[in-house]
């Protein structure tokens, strides 16, 4: 006899009776994170509004619930980042408006015009400009190291800090998805800047609520120090990505 953890009803078997989540949930680890991935990806999961109603509210303390056990109303936040991403990239095909990946990309290729690189560049790129949702999913494992380091004093494993950001990189991918509208009738630079800094408050926002404890201007520049490490360990993966190219 136990306890649900999505309900506290007494659960006598594998599932509780009453909200019919699985006794077996527990904290984020290896072998459970890998059946997240798995069922997000092949299943269709109910509570996709209700999730995005909570990330617009209380994101941080949703996401809390979430870690603690009570997964049974929630998106699964792989599919909730894939979701989301994908409508992004959609967006910005119909406005014909470029996502962040293809502003890096542009980017990197004035930086390599008439150097050496400049028609390798595209071979290791391209792909990641044309499948926006599953680039938003590779630079995860980065950010996550980020602000795994960044708020290493705090009850999180580094899984943890993967469900995390999945879910806030599916929540961004909504403002991205407004900005990218607001450019198509606004022709200011400014959009752009401006959507970094939403979105980067936002992920403070999450934070903020998530690791609650301690000293909260601390913790603020916990998350500007997970912004800070994530460009540094992106910078070191590129340079590594054409050093290999070039091997």
């Amino acid at each position: 006899m136990m306890n649900c953890r999505n309900c506290d009803h007494i659960v006598n078997g594998e599932f509780c009776s009453k909200c019919g989540q699985s006794s077996k949930i527990g904290r984020i680890n290896y072998s459970n994170f890998l059946h997240e991935v798995s069922e997000s990806v092949f299943q269709i999961n109910k509570g996709f509004f209700y999730t995005l109603t909570e990330f617009y509210i209380r994101p941080g303390k949703s996401i809390n619930e979430f870690l603690d056990g009570k997964r049974k109303n929630h998106f699964k936040p792989v599919a909730y980042a894939i979701t989301l991403s994908t409508l992004y990239f959609l967006v910005t095909q119909v406005t014909n408006q470029n996502t962040w990946i293809d502003d890096l990309i542009s980017g990197w290729l004035t930086g390599a015009k008439g150097q050496p690189l400049e028609s390798q560049v595209p071979k290791i790129l391209t792909w990641a400009s044309k499948n926006y949702a599953y680039t938003a999913l590779l630079v995860l494992p980065i950010f996550s190291l980020a602000s795994y380091l960044s708020f290493l004093k705090f009850d999180k494993n580094y899984l943890e800090h993967l469900v995390i950001n999945a879910y806030i990189t599916g929540h961004i991918a909504i403002f991205y998805s407004v900005f990218a509208i607001a450019g198509s009738f606004i022709k200011n630079d400014l959009i752009e800047m401006f959507s970094i800094m939403v979105a980067i408050a936002y992920t403070g926002w999450v934070f903020w609520q998530l690791f609650n404890e301690g000293n909260r201007i601390i913790n603020i520049l916990r998350t500007l120090l997970t912004y800070t490490l994530y460009l540094i360990f992106s910078f070191i993966f590129l340079i590594a990505i054409f050093g290999i190219n070039l091997m």
